[in-house]
């Protein structure tokens, strides 16, 4: 695909946004975060729309779609049109036989990403802090919220202390039991939530030990977090489906436990 001005567009419009969220500025990710999760609606916006369900202004819009090599909006949303109309990752005959099988390629991209980039250091930290908690507030917002009830219910297995909070209000209402004994953790695909900001914000003015999952480092979530683990295959809009992301979390969690059982089978 070519642009306006006859230079080679790139065609991968979600894979372009998905790596480029964690070197974004903020004004830019919060943009690239609607597209993510929204693209079929994108497809049919005019930029002032964009921009009003976005929360952003024309000029930022703008200046992302040329930060990813397009000369303007127009040329940026054909090419998301273009790639919304093909099918995802089919490569034989009899893949492309089923109707299903770019939901599971979906769910193996997440999973061997998410495998690929494991941070093994930090889910070993969060791990020995969360031994040594006598409380746990777990945290997630919309999607993320199913993650923290699943990171609760492993937890509770394994017979420690964790709470899961979907409401932010109840979760911040609460932090006042909190302290430097305590843990909280907060799942995030785009570090960009402003209640789970407020939620880590608030488990720290407690003096207790806050740890963010999130897929991009550089966030407003990450530095509200004392730990963060950083883990690849959360995207935010995936060919598979919206519940795509859960699958690399879900590897996480399952990893957290079996380190969990590690660390306490050690010796003292």
């Amino acid at each position: 695909m070519k642009n306006a001005t006859g230079e080679s567009a790139p065609t991968h419009v979600l894979d372009l946004l998905q790596a480029n969220m964690d070197v974004l500025p903020n004004a830019l990710s919060r943009i690239a975060k609607y597209v993510l999760e929204h693209p079929e609606m994108v497809i049919h916006q005019s930029v002032t729309e964009l921009g009003s369900f976005s929360g952003s202004g024309e000029a930022s819009i703008v200046r992302l779609c040329r930060s990813l090599g397009f000369r303007g909006y127009r040329d940026f949303k054909m090419a998301l049109a273009m790639e919304l109309s093909r099918p995802a990752g089919l490569h034989s005959a009899a893949t492309e036989a089923s109707p299903y099988a770019p939901v599971r390629q979906g769910f193996e991209q997440s999973l061997a990403e998410a495998s690929g980039t494991l941070d093994a250091p930090g889910l070993a930290q969060a791990a020995a802090i969360l031994l040594r908690s006598r409380r746990i507030d777990i945290y997630g917002a919309g999607l993320s919220s199913l993650s923290a009830d699943m990171l609760t219910y492993r937890l509770l297995r394994l017979g420690l202390p964790a709470f899961s909070f979907r409401d932010a209000h109840i979760a911040h209402e609460v932090a006042h039991g909190l302290d430097a004994d305590c843990a909280a953790v907060a799942f995030s695909l785009s570090g960009l939530t402003d209640d789970t900001v407020r939620f880590l914000r608030s488990a720290r003015h407690a003096r207790a030990r806050a740890i963010a999952v999130t897929g991009r480092a550089a966030s407003p979530v990450a530095e509200a977090a004392d730990l963060v683990i950083r883990l690849a295959g959360l995207r935010s809009r995936n060919a598979s489906g919206p519940l795509a992301p859960l699958t690399a979390n879900i590897f996480l969690i399952e990893c957290l436990g079996a380190e969990l059982a590690r660390q306490r089978m050690a010796p003292l």
